[in-house]
């Protein structure tokens, strides 16, 4: 019986990151409603696992349920501007405490994980690029050392997953991220903390911008 709850779990988790994936890709619009059992013959599941995926994905916000289905969530433009404003507060704050802990194993992957996003942009690898952003990112934030920063910023994260690989896409954006990583890199490496915290809230206040600028190209209402 335990053996079969873990399997259970592991097939569920494998559905949750698949489904989460593709929504971040585009594959399922904003809006759009998943239905458990179009999802279950898609992905070779039953329509359990398919339901406890969903669950998982409504906890983070990435799908909501309503009168007529689970469909995936869409956040309007202002709700956009507000989650980056506040991300790029606690992104400048944990590359800060980052700056004065982190160690030379964590330097070494940060630095890794740096020359894999440059692969990745010159294979115009977009997904992976924000797969490996995503990793680059979560190795400041461990070093840090802060838990409720790491766990706030996680949920307002999770808001913005189909967008942060949307804007990567933006022509000329993928090489200015790629810069801005660098610059945060050195300034860690170099444990400048004022520099640290520049870099990191000058990479997110970029973003904000860039969404501000291309509204439509991101499937973005304003309101």
């Amino acid at each position: 019986m335990e053996q079969m709850t873990q399997t259970r779990g592991k097939k569920s988790d494998y559905i949750y990151e698949r489904l989460k994936t593709d929504i971040q890709r585009g594959k399922f619009l904003p809006g759009q409603r998943l239905v458990e059992d179009a999802l279950a013959k898609e992905y070779g599941s039953s329509r359990n696992t398919i339901r406890l995926a969903l669950t998982r994905l409504e906890n983070d916000g990435i799908v909501k349920r309503t009168t007529s289905g689970v469909i995936v969530s869409f956040i309007d433009l202002k709700e956009a501007v507000e989650i980056l404003e506040v991300r790029e507060v606690i992104e400048g704050f944990l590359a800060r405490k980052a700056a004065t802990r982190i160690s030379e194993e964590s330097l070494q992957r940060l630095e890794s994980t740096l020359m894999e996003m440059k692969t990745a942009l010159e294979n115009r690898e977009f997904l992976r690029y924000s797969q490996l952003n995503e990793r680059f990112h979560s190795i400041i934030y461990e070093a840090s050392g802060n838990t409720t920063a790491q766990l706030l910023l996680s949920t307002l994260k999770l808001k913005m997953i189909r967008y942060q690989f949307r804007t990567v896409m933006v022509p000329g954006r993928a090489e200015v991220s790629w810069n801005e990583h660098f610059r945060i890199f050195q300034a860690l490496k170099n444990h400048d903390e004022n520099e640290a915290e520049l870099w990191a809230r000058t990479h997110v206040k970029n973003v904000r911008e860039l969404i501000q600028n291309n509204k439509e190209l991101l499937d973005l209402v304003a309101t």
